[in-house]
C-alpha cells in the first residue's frame, strides 16, 4: 500500500494551512480532493481517482500489481496526483519509485523498510519476515581483531548489527579478516551493517564489495556516506551512489548519516532509504567549527 505524508523537505510546496495539524490525533481537512497514483510512463493507474473530503495525514491507499507489472530488478517511475476541487483545480504531483522484486536466485537475506510504521523486516531462505530493531555502534576492527572473544562479548551484550568502520586507504578491510568475522556474525544472530563511507564515491571499490557481499544470508543494509554534509562531499555523491549500488543490489536498503542541521539536507537526505544522526550528548563542543554546528 502507498502511505501518504506530508513532508517538510521532498515535493511540492503545500499552500494550504497547517497550522492546526496534529499528525498524532487528528485528521487534517483542508477540503476536496481526487487522489490518483498511476505508473509515470504508461500511466496506468494503480489507485484510480479516488475522491477524498478533507485530508488524512499519514493515510493508507492499498493497491495491486497483480496484471500491471511482472517482477523486475529495476525500479518502476510512480506519480502520485493530489488534485484540490476548488480554487482553480489546484494539482499537487510528486513522484517516486516502487520495486516489484523476482525471488531471489540463490539463497540470501532480503530487508525492506516499513515506512507505515518505522523499522526494518528481513527474512533468509524463504523464512517468514521477521522485525529487526537495530542495535549497534561503530566497531573498530583493531579492537575485534585484538580477542578472538571480543564478537562474542559484543553479541552476549545484546547487540545485533556488525557495523565495522573501515580503515582510511583502499577499501580499508582486510576482506579475508571480514569474511571469518561475518562468518561468526551469523552464528551469533548478528546482523550486517556495511560501511563504505571512504569508497562509496569509486564506482570499482563499491562494486567489488557489494558483489561480494550482497548474497550473504545475514546482510541488512549498506552505510554509504558519513557525515558527507560535515565533510562536504558533492552534495550529488550519495544519490548517484544509491542508484549505483540498487542496480547491483535492490534487495538492501541504504543508509547514511547527515551531521548539520541543515546544510543540502535534501540533496544528501536524497541518496539513503535511512538517514541517520550522529548523537554527541557528553563533551561535545562546536563553539569553534560553526559547519559542524
Amino acid at each position: 500500500m502507498f502511505v501518504i505524508k506530508l513532508s517538510d523537505i521532498h515535493g511540492e510546496p503545500w499552500d494550504l494551512d497547517t497550522s492546526s495539524h496534529n499528525p498524532s490525533n487528528e485528521t487534517v481537512k483542508f477540503g476536496r480532493f481526487l487522489l490518483r497514483v498511476f505508473l509515470t510512463d504508461s500511466g496506468i493507474d494503480l489507485i484510480p481517482s479516488t475522491p477524498i473530503v478533507g485530508f488524512l495525514y499519514d493515510e493508507d491507499y492499498p493497491f495491486a500489481l497483480a496484471g500491471i507489472s511482472e517482477p523486475a530488478l529495476a525500479p518502476i517511475s510512480v506519480t502520485v496526483e493530489l488534485k484540490r476541487l476548488s480554487d482553480g483545480n489546484k494539482i499537487y504531483k510528486a513522484n517516486t519509485e516502487l520495486y516489484h522484486l523476482p525471488v531471489p536466485e540463490k539463497p540470501q537475506s532480503i530487508a525492506r523498510l516499513d515506512t507505515r510504521y518505522g523499522g526494518l523486516h528481513v527474512k533468509s531462505d524463504g523464512s517468514e519476515w521477521e522485525a529487526v530493531f537495530p542495535y549497534s555502534f561503530y566497531l573498530d576492527g583493531a579492537w575485534l581483531a585484538s580477542n578472538p572473544d571480543h564478537l562474542r562479548q559484543f553479541s552476549d551484550l545484546g547487540y545485533n548489527i556488525l557495523h565495522i568502520v573501515p580503515g582510511g586507504q583502499g577499501i580499508g578491510y582486510d576482506l579475508h579478516q571480514l569474511d571469518l568475522w561475518f562468518d561468526e556474525a551469523e552464528k551469533l544472530g548478528l546482523w550486517i551493517m556495511f560501511d563504505m563511507r571512504w569508497t562509496y564515491q569509486d564506482n570499482d571499490y563499491v562494486r567489488i564489495q557489494v558483489e561480494r557481499y550482497r548474497r550473504r544470508k545475514n546482510m541488512l543494509l549498506w552505510y554509504t556516506a558519513d557525515e558527507p554534509d560535515g565533510h562536504e562531499n558533492p552534495p550529488s555523491a550519495p544519490s548517484k551512489a544509491y542508484a549505483f549500488i540498487k542496480s547491483l543490489d535492490p534487495y538492501h536498503p541504504i543508509s547514511l548519516c547527515l551531521n548539520c542541521e541543515n546544510y543540502y539536507f535534501e540533496s544528501y537526505s536524497s541518496g539513503a532509504d535511512i538517514v541517520l544522526a550522529d548523537v554527541y550528548p557528553v563533551g561535545t563542543n562546536v563553539t569553534y567549527s560553526n559547519k559542524y554546528r
